[in-house]
């Protein structure tokens, strides 16, 4: 018995908002039993039409009729499927810090991968990192230690065509 080879893939969806409408996307995605690594929702310069990102990894198989699931929930105007090693991915990093980290040499670190300090507290500080996972991956494993106190990240953000030629008559509509 063989095993499905599995990939990660970015899904971006183009479509009209409405309350529910992740709910509805995560719900199809999930009854599939396809894991979803990260999922964000941002609205965009087109009143009305949002970009939803997501993250899985899921066998080529099951793609197709995915991407056709999505496609069939009425507000959805598009799906667009990349291998998430074909798309520029994007995300935003927070690293609590000890302020005694400010005092030892390895605070160059910062520097070096482009963080910025957004938030000061009695003792601590938070640092901000946007990029690639790799970058991300390569600032948190540089910093990981004793005056590491917390870290999360945010949903990623794929490069993709708000408007492609087979939808701005649809866009045009919507704007109307």
């Amino acid at each position: 018995m063989s095993k499905k080879m599995r990939n990660d893939y970015i899904l971006t969806i183009k479509a009209e908002t409405r309350p529910g409408l992740l709910h509805l996307a995560s719900g199809i995605i999930e009854r599939k039993l396809i894991r979803i690594h990260s999922c964000s929702l941002a609205a965009t310069d087109i009143h009305n039409i949002v970009l939803i990102s997501i993250e899985i990894t899921a066998g080529e198989s099951e793609l197709a009729s995915l991407a056709l699931k999505l496609e069939n929930i009425i507000e959805v105007l598009s799906v667009e499927v990349k291998r998430y090693e074909e798309t520029l991915c994007l995300r935003a990093a927070y690293f609590k810090m000890d302020r005694a980290f400010l005092d030892t040499p390895k605070v160059s670190i910062l520097n070096k991968y482009s963080a910025v300090i957004v938030n000061w507290y009695p003792d601590a500080f938070l640092a901000a990192k946007y990029g690639s996972d790799a970058a991300i991956r390569n600032l948190y494993n540089e910093l990981d230690g004793p005056y590491l106190l917390g870290f999360s990240q945010t949903g990623l953000i794929a490069d993709s065509k708000l408007i492609g030629e087979d939808e701005s008559s649809v866009i045009h509509r919507l704007a109307a």
